[in-house]
């Protein structure tokens, strides 16, 4: 069995997604952690300890040929004391900042 991390909640707030992580970034092979447990990962450029969030509940069983999608956050997220966001890039178009809950979208400049 393997497991795939693929949505990152840094410290900074940032939401990282599975469009920036490398096909193998963060895939894992053996026994899929449950929502609860940390394990130490890797995100641009550095390693550090991260608490699976969703994707695993405790009882839940996957057949051996599938890739459980995990989701992630930063040991050390006060996820009441900062707000969350991810960073839309298109080409040709200057980076948008998604706040999540609902605080709007910000273009930034080039």
């Amino acid at each position: 069995m393997s497991y795939w991390i693929k949505r990152i909640a840094l410290k900074t707030g940032e939401i990282v997604t599975e469009h920036e992580l490398r096909e193998d970034e963060n895939l894992f092979s053996g026994p899929v952690p449950v929502v609860g447990d940390t394990l130490e990962i890797e995100c641009r450029g550095r390693k550090f300890l991260a608490k699976i969030v969703w994707g695993n509940w405790p009882g839940r069983m996957h057949p051996d040929d599938v890739v459980v999608p995990l989701r992630v956050s930063e040991m050390g997220l006060d996820e009441t004391q900062t707000p969350l966001w991810l960073m839309r890039r298109v080409p040709g178009q200057a980076d948008q900042k998604i706040m999540l809950g609902g605080s709007g979208i910000s273009t930034l400049p080039e």
